[in-house]
């Protein structure tokens, strides 16, 4: 009630005069925007920057690019007279890289801040998020500001970051609740596309606390396409993420994709394990078949790779891939029996969605249960029944043979 209460009032308060620059700023203030720093590199002086947070794409078909410097910006007359303009998307650590070309003299806003230069020449800010080389076309008058729009020549994403964001006048980031695994290479179409369609049904589980992965197998990878986080998650926590993650796809690794394979690719599959460890596979594989779901138990080589994702999800690429392996290699999975003495030591919960023709093509993997039963017999039930609803909406039933 008292929210309804707040919303009528808001909803009844008198809108602001437009002409009245302080609302104008604060109403558009509710919008957040990225944090981009346009560089040139005059043929005679210090490399030149200036802030903008009024970037946008303009056009596909030629590429181009816009941002919107104030008439009354001392940097715009410099970075008018370039020939090539390079812009910078910030990370959300690089605050202080933004307020020092924000507010230091022209001629030493670089100093302390490394870079490269662009194909043009044009500083690349390193650590930035992506940079875009252009060329400036034109600039048109828009009250007092100007519309200045550049021709992309060269672009490339240069981190794995999430980027800088101002908002209500700060500067921040964001805790993304859903993220989606970025594909320069078009390798992950198909399990991109599933993932779009399951998206909303995937944000139904109920907010337990617990945090989600979707993952698919690609190649010799299992590769993590989305997450989702619980809304309840601290506010204040760095956003990190494992979307994009390649995780080793072999023994033993994740047995899920391999349940309900054909019997020749199984058994291509249980080769690959040393002879002593064939027959618990075959075991494992049909437990996850009549179960319908995945479980991974605590040991001090889940907490190791624990810890190991915890890095990757901080900084990318900072666990190598051979140490992948063999923390993968010593992970314990499916228990023959699920009482709550072991569900204690759960860690992780897999459910499979299968596509059109029957095969698991995407896994949901929950984790965070802090040892408590209760909490990992509720996450099965919820996470196999978004699996399956998942299912249904690809258009296939869950295979059980």
């Amino acid at each position: 009630m008292e929210r309804t209460q707040m919303s009528l009032s808001t909803a009844q308060r008198p809108a602001g005069p437009p002409g009245d620059p302080a609302w104008f700023r604060h109403v558009l203030g509710q919008y957040p925007t990225g944090v981009c720093v346009i560089t040139a590199q005059p043929a005679d002086g210090p490399p030149i920057g200036m802030v903008v947070g009024s970037f946008s794409s303009v056009s596909l078909n030629p590429p181009l690019v816009g941002f919107y410097p104030s008439v009354t910006s001392e940097t715009w007359p410099h970075l008018r007279e370039a020939d090539n303009w390079c812009v910078n998307i910030l990370a959300a650590h690089q605050s202080d890289v933004c307020r020092r070309i924000a507010t230091a003299p022209l001629a030493e806003r670089f100093e302390g801040v490394p870079w490269r230069p662009a194909p043009s020449g044009a500083p690349i800010i390193e650590g930035a998020v992506a940079w875009i080389d252009c060329v400036p076309v034109a600039v048109h008058d828009a009250g007092d500001h100007k519309i200045a729009l550049a021709e992309v020549r060269h672009l490339d994403t240069a981190s794995s970051e999430l980027p800088l964001l101002f908002f209500r006048s700060g500067y921040g980031s964001f805790a993304p609740l859903t993220l989606t695994a970025y594909d320069p290479e078009m390798r992950l179409t198909r399990p991109l596309r599933h993932f779009e369609l399951i998206r909303a049904i995937a944000q139904e589980l109920p907010d337990q606390g617990l945090r989600c992965l979707v993952t698919a197998p690609v190649s010799e990878s299992v590769v993590v396409v989305g997450q989702l986080d619980p809304p309840s998650a601290s506010a204040s926590d760095r956003p990190t993420t494992l979307v994009g993650q390649r995780l080793p796809f072999r023994p033993h690794g994740p047995s899920i994709f391999e349940a309900w394979a054909p019997a020749a690719e199984q058994a291509a599959w249980v080769a690959k394990f040393t002879p002593d460890s064939q027959e618990p596979e075959i075991q494992a594989l049909a437990r996850i078949r009549e179960r319908g779901f995945s479980i991974g138990l605590g040991s001090e080589g889940h907490r190791r790779f624990a810890a190991a994702l915890e890095r990757l999800a901080a900084e990318p690429g900072t666990v190598p891939n051979e140490e992948l392996d063999a923390l993968v290699a010593s992970l314990d999975y499916e228990p023959a029996e699920l009482t709550d003495e072991v569900l204690a030591q759960a860690r992780v919960v897999s459910a499979p969605v299968f596509d059109g023709g029957g095969q698991p093509v995407l896994a949901l993997t929950v984790f965070g249960f802090k040892a408590r039963p209760d909490v990992v017999r509720a996450a099965i039930a919820a996470v196999t029944g978004c699996a399956a609803k998942a299912t249904r909406s690809l258009g296939q039933a869950p295979r059980r043979d």
